[in-house]
């Protein structure tokens, strides 16, 4: 037995014994073969996207990502707790019931919905002083996700919130290739050295290592160019242009919600898009995707068979197995237009849905975190206020007593 190989194309010839004849495949099984091996799998965008350390990582159900939150709060919540009951054990030949009393009220672990409205509000903040340090817009984006992804890992009990921002900021500026030394961005931001670095492989390790970023810029780039494409002679490009700067300001502010943990950045795009003109993307969309053309790449490959062979009598039996071998690709590649319209107005909701918190309740959120880090503090407030309400009983008594002698 001998084998022929061309072009990554291996044919079998075969030798009967019997007759001592040489066995040739014909040409339609030459054919089947070649179009077998030539025809390569097509990959998307998407299934590069999906094969990133952002969505393999980063990436979660509504159930999961809320579990995360709880398990990251219970483990801070039981160091705090065993922290103040060591607290109390040390100190409690020197504390008094009341005293005991008032830690135990006062110093009470945050719940995970306080802990997301803190990393919420400084996340806040993260962009603003980016956006202040006229940082471009992909460093500010990145500086936002560095921020949530870490105190997705770690609790805010654990690690200050206001020590991560310049760091997560500055580190942002090295993974978007902005480069500016730490001395420089110091004065800049008008931080100190050690304190800008005091935190930064935390940071690295808490990420995971993983800096790169898939943000929705690229996408809103591409939809702006195929909205005209689609849409041509249609829609006003002064109108358009209008629109993107629009929906790249609001990209950035979706970044500041859970949007990032459960669409991908396209997604995200065309939500925006339909936040600003609701109208334009339903056409778009109903225009691009209600097609029943076959998927382009695979036209092309028909094609090329056909006039490769177009002498051959089998050529559409050929074309027709050959579909059946490949599971009929057209079909699974084919976007629902109904599925996807329902994931962008879920995604478009959840962006609404973002609410911020005042600097008023941010306080009140920080203080507890405080007295659970120092519950001598507690002790030092009470005994003081204590110390107040005596020497105002005492003034009272004197006062009572003076009234009492004049008269």
């Amino acid at each position: 037995m001998s084998s022929i190989s061309a072009e990554k194309d291996t044919t079998t010839v075969s030798e009967d014994t019997n007759t001592g004849v040489t066995n040739i495949p014909n040409q339609n099984e030459l054919s089947s073969n070649k179009e077998e091996i030539k025809r390569p799998k097509r990959v998307t965008d998407d299934d590069l996207y999906r094969r990133s350390s952002q969505y393999r990582l980063w990436s979660f159900t509504t159930d999961s990502l809320r579990e995360k939150r709880f398990l990251v709060n219970e483990n801070a919540t039981l160091k705090v707790k065993d922290s103040l009951n060591k607290f109390i054990e040390d100190k409690q030949n020197s504390l008094s019931d009341i005293e005991i009393q008032t830690i135990k009220s006062k110093a009470v672990p945050v719940t995970p919905d306080e802990e997301l409205k803190l990393v919420s509000f400084y996340a806040k903040k993260v962009q603003m002083i980016a956006q202040h340090l006229n940082l471009p817009t992909e460093v500010v984006a990145t500086s936002i996700i560095f921020f949530k992804r870490f105190f997705l890992e770690n609790s805010v009990t654990e690690f200050d919130p206001k020590d991560l921002v310049h760091t997560t900021i500055f580190l942002a500026c090295k993974s978007e290739n902005y480069f500016i030394s730490v001395d420089s961005f110091a004065k800049k931001a008008k931080s100190k050295r050690d304190e800008i670095l005091k935190y930064e492989f935390k940071l690295l390790e808490s990420l995971k290592f993983t800096l790169l970023n898939h943000h929705p810029y690229k996408p809103l780039h591409g939809f702006y160019l195929d909205i005209q494409n689609v849409l041509h002679g249609k829609v006003d490009l002064n109108y358009m242009g209008k629109i993107y700067d629009k929906c790249k300001k609001k990209i950035t502010d979706a970044l500041l919600t859970d949007v990032v943990y459960h669409f991908t950045p396209p997604q995200i795009t065309l939500a925006v898009f339909l936040n600003e003109d609701e109208q334009l993307i339903r056409r778009y969309l109903e225009l691009k995707f209600s097609s029943t053309e076959t998927n382009q790449f695979t036209d092309s490959t028909t094609t090329a068979t056909t006039n490769n062979n177009n002498n051959n009598n089998n050529n559409a039996n050929i074309t027709e197995n050959d579909d059946k071998k490949n599971g009929n690709k057209d079909e699974e590649n084919k976007i629902n237009l109904e599925s996807l319209l329902n994931i962008i107005l879920d995604c478009k909701k959840m962006i609404a849905s973002y609410q911020t918190i005042s600097t008023q309740d941010a306080k009140l959120i920080y203080a507890k975190i405080y007295y659970c880090k120092n519950p001598n503090v507690i002790v030092q407030k009470l005994k003081r206020k204590l110390e107040q309400a005596s020497d105002g009983n005492s003034n009272k008594n004197t006062e009572h007593v003076d009234k009492k002698q004049s008269t």
